[in-house]
């Protein structure tokens, strides 16, 4: 039997028409106000206002075979193959000060697309996106660059994770990487009795909801007002700017709420729709050897993507030789002291294979300051019939380094008695994708994550071959 660890089977895949009554509530209980950057002029808008564009469907040669000549929500999804290698392009010094601006939701009626994903184990994750028009790049000075990174169409997020109906965390995502995510006791909420004031975290009214920062043009969404340096390749910095003094979007009634994951058709169709939002990107700019970024750059895919589906669904080894910390996905823990305890869950697949996998097999990786992983500790158990959580004690890291990230591994072996620390990995085991950590301890009014040595982590998502 060759077992491979394809990495986390977050859902029970059963699909319905639309979200449960339960679940719709909880969309709108955990709503965000969204904030925008004082100087923004770029909004967001619905699927359905920026097709009506203009905007035209081409390949990668410019040419548009079998495509419709209009463009709509019940449509895009249809095009053959789904449009996979397809690009909505459209004219964007022409536009730049039309469509491309959106819908200001002071102004006019856009939505936030509610991905409603339930999962097992009592977890319900919940993605508001937004989606806008346009992204403007930044402008860089260094070396008289100039601007870089424009692009058409554009899809940020926040997650609320919530678990037995209670929100328990917050994920921000900017720019294809998660931003931060931090517990539900530490994120910045406003009162809908007072919309404008000050959000805090130490916000007592049972009703209070998160708040998500849009930074300037290129809507990265922050968990607080200020600057954040997102990027630095070759001296060049991009840094994405937030404010309090901009347009407040209380987002609650402005929901389209989405099962996920389902089936797709009439008003959604759109979803169905594999291609790139957004023109095909500049490749002829001279610094475009050292910084693969010029002044437009290709657009992102949809919403419906393998991060929000989950892990399961990407290939594996993908992630497997990354030596970034820049995960795509982060889970919360608290600060032990010597040895980590990980809680794991595993799902239907694995716990059925009890009598192939031998051993379950933590792995934590160890990073030094620079963030670049210089070891790894290990934790075992047998594999038990029929079980399907596990816990799992794991040497901690060694002076001066920090628990940085994790993974699982299904080993056809017994491999117990190996080394829990060293270079030594078991040849039958095949792990899945690393798990970014974010550590913070337990005690009240300390509200930064931490880089420590042992960690305590209940992992709620199913782990799975």
């Amino acid at each position: 039997m060759h077992v491979s660890l394809l990495g986390l089977s977050y859902f029970a895949f059963q699909v319905s028409a639309s979200p449960s009554l339960a679940n719709s509530i909880l969309a709108r209980k955990y709503a965000p106000q969204f904030r925008f950057e004082k100087e923004e002029v770029f909004y967001p808008s619905t699927v359905e206002y920026f097709l009506a564009g203009p905007v035209k469907l081409y390949n990668e040669n410019g040419t548009a075979p079998n495509v419709p000549d209009r463009l709509t929500n019940r449509n895009l999804g249809s095009i053959e193959n789904n449009g996979a290698g397809m690009y909505l392009t459209t004219d964007i010094d022409a536009n730049e000060d039309g469509f491309l601006r959106g819908q200001n939701p002071t102004l006019s009626r856009s939505t936030i697309y509610a991905f409603i994903a339930p999962k097992d184990n009592g977890v319900v994750d919940l993605y508001y996106w937004v989606f806008s028009p346009f992204n403007l790049g930044k402008n860089v000075t260094y070396m008289n660059v100039g601007w870089v990174g424009n692009h058409v169409g554009d899809w940020e997020r926040i997650t609320v994770r919530t678990v037995n109906g209670v929100a328990t965390s917050v994920e921000y995502h900017a720019h294809s990487n998660t931003a931060s995510t931090i517990p539900w006791a530490q994120v910045l909420k406003f009162s809908p009795w007072n919309p404008r004031r000050p959000p805090t975290a130490n916000i007592t009214n049972p009703f209070a909801r998160p708040v998500g920062y849009i930074a300037n043009g290129s809507h990265g969404i922050w968990q607080s007002a200020g600057a954040f340096n997102y990027q630095n390749v070759s001296g060049i910095q991009l840094y994405d700017i937030t404010s309090d003094d901009g347009v407040y979007w209380d987002t609650q009634w402005s929901l389209t709420m989405i099962n996920y994951p389902d089936t797709y058709s009439g008003t959604l169709n759109w979803l169905n729709y594999a291609g790139v939002w957004g023109n095909k990107g500049q490749t002829d700019c001279w610094w475009y050897s050292v910084y693969p970024s010029c002044k437009v750059v290709t657009g992102p895919i949809g919403p419906a993507r393998d991060d929000v589906l989950g892990m399961a669904k990407r290939s594996i080894g993908s992630m497997l030789q990354q030596e970034s910390m820049r995960l795509p996905a982060q889970t919360l823990a608290t600060i032990s002291d010597g040895i980590s305890l990980y809680s794991i869950r595993l799902g239907p697949l694995a716990t059925n294979k009890a009598d192939e996998i031998k051993t379950v097999i933590v792995k934590q990786y160890c990073a030094d300051s620079q963030d670049t992983p210089v070891s790894h500790t290990l934790g075992y158990s047998r594999m038990r019939p029929a079980t399907r959580h596990y816990v799992f004690e794991v040497p901690g890291c060694e002076e001066g380094e920090y628990v940085a990230a994790y993974t699982i591994g299904f080993c056809t072996r017994n491999v117990e008695h190996m080394p829990s620390k060293g270079d030594n990995e078991p040849a039958s085991c095949m792990f899945g994708i690393k798990r970014q950590l974010r550590a913070f301890s337990k005690a009240s009014g300390d509200n930064s994550p931490q880089r420590v040595q042992a960690v305590d982590v209940e992992d709620l998502d199913n782990w799975d071959i």
